[in-house]
């Protein structure tokens, strides 16, 4: 290489080398003399042209008897570069990320850079002071062509306003159940559950919590997102409530009574009030809500339009609520069935049912069933949830018996280590969802054939010339067609709608098992079975692509 030295560009900025053929006594040339050639002249840390350096050897090295006609050239073969900087976008403009390219022996990135790097990309809002001083830091120290990237700025999503919420200030009775009181020791008594819920007279037993109007977002070019505002929803106000004069957003009672938490309201039931129901009382069928400070006894009665709430137990007896049922300590029955068809220990309820425990007995319930100790041997039809889990997650076993649930089934165990006998069926709300879809498809049906037929008459008017036609029958098509156009996209909407309801709760129903979930369980869900052959710790069974699996937990 003595011969054909490198040279330095006048600024310093590249390094060319003169190519000849050598002669034949000259040492055949190779990279690693390039580089050391380089390393010479403080060069080494350019960006070198790799194929330029094979062009060059190739000449260098080349039979310079056969090559006469090769003329002398200058080629350059590395050069001096700054680091570089990359701007990036995500595709929603909500962050920008900054790239950096280690310096081939020229300067390194200055913060003076960085900001206009991010002004000239339009990047103005969501900066971070903290990423920019860290990517300067870090730039500072990369070798050649070593790359950093962070994300530097950061837009802010809008958040919708909040609809009107509305929060009960006294006690759900049936919650109670689920929450023993605890002791001054920091146990827990499972017996003792309080005192009875009651309200009176110019009660506060609900707040309503103002709708909020939502906060207006940015993305990192300075564009606001704009944001949805909550709704205000009314209070509904029930029987024996009414809206405080003093605050619109207090519902107060009216009367002394058992208060019964509805949608986005309260009422409050006229109570009565009995230490038990045996063959001393009676049978009892009251308009209001019953609250039992004690037993229901084997073969009574109580029927209320209200909520059914009993301190004590309940065995081998019928309640018939409104509302909701509670039974404190549990309910009792035995496998023996009435002439009905229904288990001779029966509870049915409009609302929720709660209870501690219940073991061969029939429950129907318009919302969840929760119980927090054990479902034995049951048949309970819910048309929302089953739940059998204390709140501590400490206690829950549902076993034998027949359950259907409109949605999900969850329990603390699931089955018996002896493989009892179980059969969960859940989602059962599918076919009211599927029905609702194939009547709303057949509206539609029927919307098309009228439209059909509206085009015909289209068709026929147009056959008749201008002055001819009709303008009372031209405006009676139009009306018609109008009619049935509206009518189709409000059907088409709500079927769009019920089809995403029908996926999403599809996509979330489960029947799972928070500790044990043991064999000889028969599950379905919708028209898909499972039978379960072995024990599985916390798990669940869902779909997953249109099949059953059990998924653990």
């Amino acid at each position: 290489m003595s011969q054909q030295p490198l040279q330095l560009s006048q600024q310093g900025h590249t390094v060319s080398l003169r190519v000849e053929p050598l002669d034949d006594a000259e040492m055949e040339v190779s990279r690693g003399d390039v580089y050391a050639a380089l390393s010479n002249i403080n060069a080494n840390q350019f960006f070198i042209f790799e194929n330029a350096i094979d062009s060059a050897l190739e000449v260098l090295n080349s039979d310079s008897a056969s090559n006469i006609s090769v003329e002398p050239k200058t080629i350059i073969i590395a050069e001096k570069r700054s680091a570089m900087l990359i701007v990036k976008t995500s595709p929603d403009l909500m962050t920008a990320s900054m790239t950096i390219v280690g310096a081939y022996g020229g300067n390194r990135v200055t913060a003076k850079e960085l900001l206009s790097a991010l002004k000239d990309n339009h990047i103005i809002k969501g900066i971070r002071k903290v990423q920019l001083q860290e990517l300067l830091t870090k730039g500072q120290s990369l070798v050649s062509g070593e790359k950093l990237t962070l994300t530097v700025a950061f837009g802010k999503p809008a958040e919708n306003g909040t609809d009107s919420q509305f929060k009960p200030l006294v006690e759900d009775i049936s919650q109670r159940v689920l929450r023993p009181q605890h002791k001054a020791d920091g146990t827990v008594d499972m017996l003792n559950l309080g005192e009875m819920v009651s309200v009176t007279t110019s009660q506060a037993i609900m707040r309503r919590i103002p709708a909020t109007p939502g906060i207006v977002g940015f993305n990192v070019i300075g564009n606001d997102l704009d944001c949805v505002a909550g709704q205000e929803v009314e209070f509904t106000v029930g029987d024996g409530t009414a809206i405080s004069d003093n605050n619109e957003n207090l519902l107060v009672a009216t009367k002394s009574g058992i208060p019964l938490i509805t949608k986005n309201g309260m009422q409050v039931d006229d109570a009565l009030i009995v230490k038990g129901v045996n063959a001393t009382t009676g049978h009892i069928n009251f308009d209001g809500s019953v609250v039992v400070q004690g037993d229901v006894t084997s073969g009574m009665k109580v029927t209320a339009t209200g909520n059914i709430s009993v301190s004590g137990f309940v065995e081998l007896a019928e309640l018939n609520a409104g509302g909701d049922v509670v039974v404190i300590n549990g309910v009792i029955g035995k496998p023996q069935h009435s002439n009905d068809g229904h288990l001779a220990c029966y509870i049915k309820a409009k609302g929720k049912v709660t209870s501690k425990f219940a073991q061969y007995v029939d429950i129907d319930a318009g919302s969840n069933v929760e119980l927090s100790l054990h479902a034995l041997h049951c048949h309970i039809r819910s048309q929302g949830e089953v739940i059998v889990l204390d709140q501590f997650k400490r206690y829950g076993t549902l076993s034998g018996g027949i359950i259907e649930a409109a949605y999900s089934v969850k329990a603390l165990n699931i089955g018996a280590l002896a493989g009892t006998p179980t059969e969960i069926s859940a989602f059962s709300k599918c076919y009211d969802l599927r029905n609702q879809l194939n009547d709303t498809f057949k509206l539609l049906e029927d919307e098309q054939i009228q439209m059909n037929k509206i085009r015909e008459v289209e068709l026929k008017l147009l056959q008749i010339p201008s002055t001819k036609r009709p303008s009372e029958l031209i405006t009676k098509v139009m009306e018609t067609k109008e009619k049935h156009v509206k009518k189709m996209s409000s059907l088409k909407e709500h079927y769009r709608s019920l089809q995403s309801e029908y996926e999403e709760v599809r996509g979330a129903v489960s029947i799972a098992a928070l500790n044990h979930f043991f064999s000889g369980v028969s599950c379905r869900l919708e028209r898909l079975t499972m039978n379960v052959n072995e024990e599985h710790g916390p798990c669940r069974i869902m779909y997953s692509a249109n099949k059953l699996e059990i998924i653990p937990l």
